[in-house]
């Protein structure tokens, strides 16, 4: 048997290619040219033999494909499976068409770098060793097509993408990648499609998205993106639907970050240094997450119908003090409109959230929020026109009662409102009595008229003592609406001393 011609370095030292020559050439059906291959009429098929018959041989070396050039390779629905699990190794090879590894399994490690390859396929195709790709470029620039498909793939142990271009598209859509998934210094030029993802770590480094990201659906245990660019106008990271036991999101762009209806367990959100991200936290159930932002940075995360569980409100209570415990104000453009609804809502969630990690004065000042929205709607609800009448002067009314306690008590939350205003009460009805009739008191009757000034003095005493409902019966009014006047302010006396003894024990209980 007569051996390739052909001599090439790898790992560090030179080889010679150790595959016998095809007929009437020097070199191996690998090293010929595709000119030469078609004049000899060496087909797809005749490659794929070659491949199984490598693969299946007792010398590793022939399991290396150096400085090799091809139209096409058709390694689809194959069981990759030698006598050892040796690597595969793809060196200096050009493949002007497709590398076709659809449904195959594959039971060695592959490594490809240093390449230029069009368009790699490896939809429902299964990896039980790691897989490694460096120094390569797939796609062409002047036909930015989908260059890397992964579609349903399986990848049992790691797939690691270090130093690559993409000059095209890539698509994991439901892609199982039961260990490690890294892309370390890549560049992707047309869109990238991870939809469905299940993983155990992935990681993304360095990354440039000219494109946007999408990562709708997807679930796993670590999910890291670390200097990612986002080139394309909109700057758009979709992780929305997905699940996160712990996810870290630090741009070096501009970013837009969508996380609708997504699960955040544990991680982090952070910002550029001189850029801006706006992290879109609708439907979210939020964790333990930590926030890179100040008073003035607040607006970059969109809180809307949020859910918290174990999400650490007392660390940022400064921040939402200095923003008068306003969550849901975004400076992004927000995937949907709020409604009152929905505002209502969410202060809701952020009320039982703040109250499951024991934050009771965020809670206080949420719960207070959701109220004042409730009113709104109930506002909205009384005006409008397609509900019955009914159901209208319900709304009015639930209105009207919700104002009064936001006025008298801020809902429980607020004991020094009922102070005031029982402060209010006395002091104008201490000046209406001498004005109203006036007091008697003793022999005498006091009025404004009689004794100046000095008769709101009796008014005050009047008013402490009726506003308390002691009834002490030394002064009285000598009117009928001086006695009026005393019932009314003897009947908001009880209240406001019951709302007040509600609210401040609400207090001192949170």
């Amino acid at each position: 048997m007569t051996c390739c011609t052909v001599r090439y370095t790898v790992d560090g030292s030179e080889r010679r290619c150790p595959r016998s020559v095809a007929a009437d050439h020097d070199r191996c059906v690998f090293h010929l040219t595709p000119e030469e291959r078609v004049a000899a009429d060496i087909t797809s098929s005749t490659l794929r033999s070659a491949f199984l018959a490598d693969v299946d041989a007792d010398d590793p070396a022939r399991r290396e494909y150096v400085d090799i050039q091809l139209d096409e390779l058709d390694l689809s629905a194959l069981v990759v499976d030698g006598s050892d699990v040796g690597r595969i190794i793809f060196c200096d090879v050009t493949v002007d068409g497709r590398l076709d590894l659809s449904g195959a399994v594959v039971r060695h490690p592959v490594h490809i770098r240093d390449c230029h390859i069009s368009h790699l396929d490896t939809t429902t195709a299964t990896f039980e060793m790691d897989v490694t790709i460096d120094d390569t470029v797939f796609g062409t620039a002047s036909e930015p097509l989908t260059c890397l498909r992964s579609r349903r793939g399986s990848f049992e142990r790691s797939f690691q993408i270090s130093n690559v271009r993409f000059d095209g598209s890539v698509e994991f859509a439901a892609c199982d990648v039961a260990g490690w998934l890294g892309f370390d210094d890549v560049t992707v030029a047309g869109s990238a499609h991870f939809p469905n993802l299940t993983f155990g770590t992935v990681q993304f480094v360095s990354t440039t998205f000219e494109e946007g990201a999408e990562f709708v659906g997807a679930d796993g245990t670590r999910a890291i993106f670390e200097g990612v660019c986002l080139d394309d106008a909109d700057g758009t990271l979709d992780l929305s639907e997905g699940t996160f036991d712990l996810l870290r999101v630090r741009p070096s762009s501009d970013l837009t970050c969508h996380l609708q209806d997504a699960t955040v367990s544990a991680g982090r959100l952070d910002q550029p240094e001189d850029a801006v991200a706006c992290y879109d936290l609708t439907d979210v159930t939020l964790g333990d997450v930590d926030l890179d932002c100040e008073p003035d940075t607040f607006d970059r995360y969109r809180f809307y119908r949020t859910r918290f569980d174990g999400f650490p409100f007392a660390s940022y209570r400064e921040v939402l003090r200095s923003n008068r415990w306003r969550l849901h104000e975004y400076v992004g453009t927000p995937a949907a409109a709020d409604s009152i609804e929905g505002l209502e809502h969410t202060y809701l969630e952020g009320k039982q959230g703040a109250t499951g990690t024991g934050d009771s004065e965020t809670a206080s000042m949420f719960f207070v929020r959701e109220l004042r929205y409730r009113r709104r709607r109930y506002a909205a609800h009384a005006r409008a026109s397609e509900h019955s009448l009914t159901h209208r002067a319900d709304a009015a009314l639930r209105w009207a009662t919700n104002g009064f306690l936001d006025l008298v008590a801020g809902y429980g939350e607020r004991p020094q409102r009922t102070l005031a205003l029982a402060l209010g009460v006395i002091v104008s009805s201490a000046l209406l009595y001498p004005a109203v009739g006036g007091l008697v008191a003793g022999e005498e009757v006091v009025r404004y008229g009689t004794h100046g000034l000095l008769a709101a003095f009796d008014g005050l005493y009047f008013s402490v003592v009726t506003f308390a409902t002691l009834g002490l019966g030394d002064v009285h009014p000598a009117g009928d609406a001086g006695r009026f006047v005393a019932a009314s302010e003897g009947l908001a006396g009880a209240f406001l001393t019951a709302v007040f003894v509600f609210s401040l024990g609400r207090r001192v209980t949170r």
